[in-house]
């Protein structure tokens, strides 16, 4: 997640001001698949350069990641979470079907006059969220200052082990 504020120039017209990361905690490795298909850990570092990927376990949901690195992005800022004024989730596997961005903005403190939305568009989504927030940035007449940009994604979900 990074949160963003604008720049004094630049092809994005924003800038990234506080970084912060959540990962599951649940590590599968290409060693673990071997038991599962029929491959080799060799056979897909060759191939992909995958040693290992993390899957959602128990509690965590691509929300509770979602929060963890938007509190760790804005502490990074130095951004209090009253002074974001959007919050973009990226993603195309959230919680709710209908979104998580308003549900992190509420669980780390936004004001209700916060704006939110996710973003789908798979890999490329945190990029074009980025892009999102500029424009909304860079908008004539714009009050806003502060987006949070959270690209965050559950694919193991779907995967049939």
């Amino acid at each position: 997640s990074t949160g963003l504020n604008m720049a004094g120039s630049g092809a994005m017209n924003c800038r990234p001001i506080g970084v912060g990361h959540a990962a599951p905690s649940r590590i599968v490795t290409n060693v673990d698949l071997e038991s599962v298909v029929e491959t080799s850990d060799e056979w897909i570092q060759t191939r992909t350069g995958i040693a290992q990927r993390r899957v959602l376990t128990g509690d965590e949901t691509l929300r509770s990641l979602g929060v963890k690195a938007a509190n760790e992005a804005l502490k990074n800022a130095g951004v209090a979470a009253a002074d974001i004024d959007m919050v973009i989730c990226a993603t195309s596997s959230p919680d709710d079907m209908f979104g998580d961005a308003t549900a992190i903005a509420a669980e780390i403190g936004c004001s209700t006059d916060t704006m939110g939305f996710d973003l789908t568009a798979a890999c490329s989504g945190f990029l074009f969220a980025t892009a999102t927030a500029g424009q909304f940035l860079s908008t004539p007449g714009t009050k806003m200052k502060n987006i949070l940009v959270i690209g965050a994604d559950a694919l193991s979900r779907w995967v049939d082990w």
